[in-house]
């Protein structure tokens, strides 16, 4: 029965490595979305919904192989040798994790930066057009003026 635990335990890693790999591919999506001019905050959106999707599977992954985990641990100790192939293949998965986590964590602070300068763009853009639609007010106002006189 253990060993069906075990198995259990390498394909919930290998499961939350696909799913980290369709994170990073969400991530290139957004650093391209980022780059798009004009940029659309339409398709950003989605894309950071679908991300939120991927995350909350990636966080249910996570809290069964801590349950499964914790049942199987002391057996695991007991007979490492029994394990072996499966203990070298789960220490092998959580090293691509954890060097997939740590690429994700980077591109995520490169892309809020790149974000929050597309913000930066359209309020700076919003502003010229505001002082647009001012002068082109006191322009109009000025000629009635000038007209009217």
């Amino acid at each position: 029965m253990t060993n069906t635990y075990v198995t259990a335990l390498v394909e919930s890693l290998e499961k939350k490595n696909r799913v980290l790999d369709e994170i990073l591919e969400k991530n290139k999506e957004q650093k391209e979305l980022l780059s798009e001019d004009p940029f659309s905050f339409e398709k950003f959106d989605k894309n950071t919904e679908e991300k939120g999707v991927l995350i909350y599977r990636l966080n249910q992954l996570d809290e069964g192989f801590e349950s499964l985990y914790a049942k199987v641990k002391a057996e695991l100790d007991m007979y490492k040798d029994a394990y072996a192939d499966k203990i070298r293949r789960m220490q092998e998965l959580i090293r691509e994790i954890t060097d997939k986590s740590t690429t994700i964590q980077a591109e995520e602070a490169r892309n809020k930066a790149a974000l929050e300068q597309v913000f930066k763009s359209e309020r700076d853009k919003l502003k010229s057009g505001r002082s647009g639609v001012k002068a082109l007010k006191s322009y109009s106002q000025a000629m009635n003026f000038r007209n009217n006189n």
